[in-house]
């Protein structure tokens, strides 16, 4: 892997224990950061990597974010795969609780994720935050509208943020997967051209570039993997 200038430098990837988010942990670590693993639950094994430290919170609970933020070095990058997902049903059958479940494992996540990265990374003067979105945000047909408009609230989030951290040494953008090879997509389509799909291995040159410190110009974006 060619030198990013990871070296040393404190990364934090949330949702650790996922395919994507232990992916990305993996490939920061490997790039020579400092990587601290965070979810609600430690990885299985497989997705626990050596030179990862491995924390478990959850996202939703705004003081035990704040606290993990506060007892791990001032990041220099947060990554966020924090997320859930929901199929598509038709808009005169949409499930209140749905929606609202959606909004927050997607937008309230990511939402505090930002503030809780902003908050340590302002004083620093520095800083990359990158968030992961959904094609299915940027569609209207095919996808379900709870979890298309809470990756939408992801892709806003992004560019208020990028606006708000503008001239401070510190971004924000995110990446826009369609489809991810992981075992759990495969398993929900076994019918499909599973070689074609994006590996994780791959897409995690969108997010270490993005985090990367030569990226410094490149703020309120959101690149399509």
């Amino acid at each position: 892997m060619p030198e990013m200038g990871y070296a040393g430098r404190s990364v934090l990837v949330f949702g650790a224990a996922g395919a994507l988010g232990s992916g990305l942990a993996a490939a920061f670590a490997q790039a020579g950061a400092v990587v601290t693993g965070a979810d609600m639950h430690a990885p299985r094994h497989g997705r626990r990597h050596d030179g990862v430290d491995y924390q478990t919170v959850r996202v939703l609970d705004d003081a035990a974010l704040g606290a993990l933020f506060d007892a791990v070095p001032v990041p220099w990058a947060v990554i966020n795969t924090v997320g859930g997902y929901a199929p598509h049903t038709p808009l005169s059958e949409l499930d209140p609780a749905e929606l609202t479940g959606q909004l927050s494992l997607n937008l309230v996540t990511a939402a505090l994720v930002t503030k809780h990265a902003l908050r340590r990374m302002v004083p620093a003067g520095e800083g990359r935050v990158v968030h992961t979105a959904s094609r299915a945000a940027q569609v209207t047909r095919g996808s379900g509208f709870a979890y298309s408009v809470s990756k939408l609230g992801v892709l806003h989030l992004v560019a208020m943020a990028a606006d708000e951290a503008a001239g401070t040494g510190i971004t924000v953008n995110c990446v826009v997967p369609s489809i991810i090879d992981t075992p759990a997509n495969r398993a929900a389509m076994p019918d499909a051209d599973h070689d074609s799909w994006p590996k994780i291995p791959d897409i995690a040159r969108a997010y270490l570039f993005l985090a990367s410190p030569g990226a410094q110009l490149v703020s309120g974006t959101a690149i399509s993997v």
